[in-house]
Parts: structure tokens; C-alpha cells; sequence
């Protein structure tokens, strides 16, 4: 209820500051009648005629052919809401086009009359709102000297309303419940269903609860234990969360704008550097108002460059299973809109969305495709996307929220400097072509994945072997290489064993055969370094001057030796980097 008390002050202080007409930018009726309940109840009630509003949205009319539905006019006491009719409005024989505005120019008049709630304006079908934008304009151009109604109009969105009347409105958007609400209501309704989970599974529901409405929240729990019974709050299976994660898809899905991910675990191999950050910031946000308390800043996020197949995705998705919190993507090329103005507004409402749904993850993907070239003041379009670039980089840097952001580029090439200022983002890092500790390991995670555990006697076997064979022939893999080797191998080998007349059980099969197939498999694939040569050596070019930081952890120059597949590695991005145009 803080939200609606809130939104209720605000309307009765913009009002006796002599604002007429404002606007309530809410999408469901259940969103403004607590509004509406306060402003009877404190601030409009009229104890002489007990009268203190009327309400004006559809209902069934008795028209010239009998019953229709139709705008008609609801009178709210301080007891009830009880529905008036044209006589008694005097109203009798008023044409459908006419009416509303008959009602609004009669009622604009009495000074019993609190306020006028006109609900639901982008539901209204044309043949009302001729007339009644005229009348509309009327009014709000009336100084009535503080004397008459307060005029509310509600509807789902601004664009919606007819831009001859903005001048003469305050608008007023609706307010998600915060976390400590959220918190209030989900305790409310745990204890009223007599159930006890513990402090850390609360905390993850009212995390993936960010973003819907209070009213909400008790349909949603009553939906999940009628679908999973026990197992909905059970603090192993999260059934609760798995329904409030689909949930959510369809509350992201009317915009097309933002997507929500489900993420449960996620395994990364590298990017040691990455994760010990990824650590602290989770330490901060886990305990983020003593840490505000004592001089720290909410983290704002970080900028990952790196070529593709290298992991930037998947540490988003690592990310959220760590924090426990939230995923939501926001790719850039749904930002885009065909008219003007439209990519500007899409983005300014994916941010308000984000912001609503925290704490959680903002994980931009592909954040080069919505600002490259900001600065290029001779391309078509430049004007709005610098626009859109000044209000992003504002929100980047005044965002005080607990929407983390880990925003992941495949380059960095064109994109505005500004981005890359203290301030923006925490700090921004690169991911390499792996090295051969991390191209190890990250095969030893693929192998050891379920249904794959049966080969851990001969691993390290099949990853040296692969290891050798790969620094041979200079054929150097990113992580999606090494993850498609083994999923190859293992597709494979699933194939062989069917065709064979031996007698050996599977899981033997496999293990004296996995080092000769996955052998076969990489000769036969087409890796990274095969098809994208040039892109390795432009990319080693655009990290020389970036002063972006390693995720891995790199061996220290003079330290040890290097091995013959990190020191050939090195070797190819020289001499790709020389093929690419000369070291910069």
C-alpha cells in the first residue's frame, strides 16, 4: 500500500497546487483503486452530501436498441458505489458521442463532487472520443479558480492519449511494490498458509517476485501448490520459482522488450579474474545496506568484450546461478523501432522494467549493435542515436538500484568512449582465446557432465591428447569448440556402440574408445582459429589500447615457460594480428 499512498499524495499536492487534469499511467484497474480508495477516504470525503466522486468506465447502458455496454457513470460515496442513471444525471436522451461529455461539463460545475475518475481511455471506442477530446480540452483550458473536481484519467500508456492534451496534464506513472512490501506481503501470505521455508529460499522468492504487483503475489502462490502441491516450496526442487520464472515471460513478453531467463546452475571453467570480482560485487549486494551504510556504492555492473564462443554468455548465466538472483537479457536489436523516436522510448522502458524487477541481473547482449557509430556524425540517423546513447550513459551513471548489469560486446569498435569512463561500469574485461590450462579444463567440465561421469578414468588422457594434437596442427579452440567436441564425441560414440556386435557393456565401450573418437571428431571439425583468423588478429588490435582487464589469470612473463600450445597460440594472433592490417 506505500506505493498507492504515495501516488495518492502526489495527485491531492499536484491538485491545490491548481493542476486540473493529471494522468495515471497504470495498465490494471486493481493498480488504481487503492489510489482511488485513499483519495475518498483522506482527502476528499465529503461529510455534508456524503458524495465525494464518480467513476466513469463500462458498464451495461439502456440505449435506443435496448441494453449495450457502454461508458456509464458510477457515483462513489463514502459507504459504496452505486451506479447512476440518466435521469437522475439528467442526462435523459443524450446521443452516445455526446454523452460523456455532457457528463463531464455538468458534473466539472458541482463543488460536491471530489473528483472524476475517467477510467480506461485507450479502451474506449473511437465514436466517444471525438467529442470528448473537445470537451476535454475545454475543461483543462477552464480556470475554474481551484474550485472544480480533480479530473483522473487513467490509461495503460501515455502514447496512448492524444498529444493536444499533454500540455495540460501532469502525469503520474504507476510504482511497482518495493522489496521490503514484496518482503511484507510474502511473509503475510506464507504465515496465512501455515507454511516456514528459510530465510535464504525467502529471500531468492522475493527476488524473482520483483516486478509484479501485491496483488499478485497470493495468485501466484496458490497457483504454484496447486500445480506442484508439496514440492512448490520444498527448498531443494523450487517448484514456486520455476512458475514465477514462467510467469514472468508473460509479463515480459507483452513488449517484446526484455526476456527472462531461467538459469539453475552454470559451470564456467575460466575467467578466474571474472569470478573472484563477480565474488565481491556479490558480497556488496548480498549485504548492501550495511555496505551503503558505510561509504560503499551500490555496484553498478561490468562491460565484457570477447570474441565469440569464448564464454560472455555463459558467465551472464554463471552469474545469476551464483548471485542467485534473476536473469533478464535485453538484446539490443529489439530496442529498435521503425518510427521516430521508438528505439528511444523502447529502451528508456526496458530500463523502468529492469529497475522494477530488482535486485536481478541485466545481462546485455550484444550492447555494440545499439551504439556503434554514435559518434559518426555523417551517418543517417546519427541524431537519435546519440540521443539514445546520452540517456543510457545517464542511467549507467546515475542508476542507484541493485540491477546489476553485465553487458557483453563481441567488439568494441565504433562504440562512443564515453562508455568506457570510471563511472559507467565498475570496470570493464576481455576474454581471450583460452590458453591451454583453461582449454583443459574446460573439456573436463564437458566430460564430466551427467550421463558422461562413466569416462573419468580416461580424461586427462582424451584432454592431452587433444591438447597435443591441436598445437601439431596450429587448430586453436574457443570454449564452444571444446563444448561441441565433446558433445560430438559422445553423439559418436552413442552411434558406434549401436552398430557394433561386441560384447561390451556401454560404459566400458566408451571408455576405451573416447580418446580415439574425440581424436577423429577434432579432425574432422572446423574450429575458431580455422574460419575467423582475421578476427583474432582486429581483435588483439582492439585490446592494445583499451586498458581492459584479462578474466583469466595469465602467466606472468619470465615466470615458467610457456607450453608449446600457449606459445604457438601467441605465435597465430601475431601473425593474424599482422595479417589484419599491422599492429597498431
Amino acid at each position: 500500500m506505500r506505493a498507492a499512498e504515495e501516488i495518492a499524495k502526489e495527485i491531492y499536492e499536484v491538485y491545490v497546487s491548481g493542476r486540473q487534469g493529471i494522468v495515471l499511467e497504470m495498465e490494471h484497474k486493481q493498480e488504481f483503486e487503492p489510489v482511488i480508495k485513499i483519495l475518498r477516504e483522506h482527502y476528499f470525503e465529503n461529510r455534508k452530501t456524503g458524495r465525494t466522486g464518480l467513476d466513469i468506465h463500462y458498464g451495461i447502458k439502456e440505449g435506443s436498441h435496448g441494453a449495450e455496454f457502454a461508458p456509464a457513470v458510477y457515483q462513489i460515496t463514502k459507504i459504496c458505489m452505486r451506479k447512476a442513471e440518466d435521469e437522475e444525471l439528467q442526462l435523459d436522451g443524450v446521443s452516445p458521442d455526446s454523452y460523456l461529455p455532457a457528463v463531464l461539463e455538468r458534473f466539472m460545475q458541482d463543488k460536491t463532487i471530489g473528483f472524476i475518475v475517467l477510467n480506461h481511455y485507450h479502451l474506449m471506442e473511437n465514436r466517444y472520443k471525438g467529442k470528448l477530446l473537445l470537451a476535454l480540452l475545454q475543461i483543462l483550458r477552464t480556470d475554474y479558480g481551484g474550485q472544480a473536481p480533480l479530473l483522473l484519467i487513467s490509461v495503460d500508456k501515455r502514447e496512448h492519449l492524444p498529444q493536444e492534451l499533454m500540455p495540460y496534464l501532469h502525469l503520474i506513472q504507476g510504482r511497482k511494490p518495493d522489496t521490503a512490501e514484496i518482503q511484507e506481503e510474502t511473509e503475510r501470505i506464507l504465515a496465512k498458509k501455515g507454511l516456514c521455508v528459510g530465510k535464504n529460499f525467502e529471500r531468492e522468492i522475493v527476488s524473482y517476485l520483483q516486478g509484479f504487483h501485491c496483488y499478485e503475489i497470493e495468485y501466484l502462490f496458490q497457483r504454484a501448490q496447486l500445480l506442484y502441491g508439496e514440492e512448490a516450496f520444498d527448498e531443494k526442487k523450487k517448484r514456486i520459482l520455476e512458475l514465477i520464472g514462467s510467469e514472468k515471460v508473460k509479463l515480459l513478453d507483452k513488449d517484446r522488450l526484455l526476456e527472462w531467463r531461467m538459469v539453475k546452475n552454470a559451470e564456467i571453467a575460466n575467467m578466474d579474474v571474472l569470478k573472484n570480482y563477480l565474488q565481491e560485487s556479490g558480497t556488496i549486494m548480498g549485504s548492501l545496506e550495511d555496505a551503503m551504510e558505510k561509504g560503499v556504492e551500490v555496484p553498478k555492473g561490468i562491460l565484457i568484450m570477447g570474441l565469440p564462443g569464448t564464454g560472455k554468455s555463459l558467465f551472464a548465466q554463471y552469474a545469476a546461478s551464483v548471485l542467485k538472483l534473476p536473469l533478464i537479457r535485453l538484446e539490443m536489436g529489439r530496442m529498435m523501432g521503425g518510427h521516430v523516436g521508438d528505439s528511444e522510448r523502447n529502451l528508456r522502458q526496458a530500463q523502468k522494467q529492469a529497475e522494477e524487477m530488482a535486485p536481478c541481473i541485466l545481462w546485455i547482449d550484444e550492447i555494440e549493435k545499439g551504439f556503434s557509430g554514435a559518434d559518426d556524425k555523417k551517418r543517417d540517423g546519427g541524431d537519435y542515436l546519440q540521443r539514445m546513447t546520452g540517456g543510457f550513459l545517464t542511467w549507467l551513471q546515475e542508476k542507484k538500484s541493485s540491477c546489476y548489469i553485465i553487458a557483453t560486446a563481441n567488439s568494441i569498435k565504433g562504440m562512443p568512449p564515453e562508455f568506457f569512463r570510471q563511472g559507467r561500469f565498475d570496470r570493464c574485461f576481455y576474454t581471450a582465446m583460452p590458453a591451454e590450462t583453461e582449454v583443459r579444463n574446460i573439456l573436463k567440465v564437458h566430460l564430466q557432465k551427467p550421463g558422461r561421469t562413466h569416462v573419468e578414468p580416461v580424461i586427462n588422457q582424451a584432454a592431452d591428447s587433444i591438447i597435443q594434437l591441436a598445437a601439431a596442427q596450429r587448430r586453436f579452440m574457443t570454449g564452444a569448440d571444446a563444448g561441441a567436441l565433446v558433445s560430438n564425441t559422445f553423439r559418436r560414440l552413442y552411434l558406434n556402440y549401436s552398430s557394433q556386435d561386441g560384447g561390451l557393456e556401454k560404459e566400458e565401450y566408451d571408455r576405451q574408445n573416447l580418446v580415439s573418437v574425440m581424436k577423429k571428431e577434432f579432425e574432422e571439425m572446423k574450429v575458431f582459429s580455422e574460419t575467423n583468423g582475421k578476427q583474432i588478429g582486429q581483435y588483439a588490435k582492439e585490446l592494445e589500447n583499451s586498458g581492459f582487464v584479462n578474466a583469466s589469470l595469465k602467466q606472468k612473463s619470465g615466470e615458467l615457460q610457456m607450453s608449446r600450445y600457449d606459445d604457438r597460440l601467441e605465435y597465430f594472433i601475431m601473425q593474424m594480428q599482422e595479417q589484419s592490417g599491422g599492429c597498431a
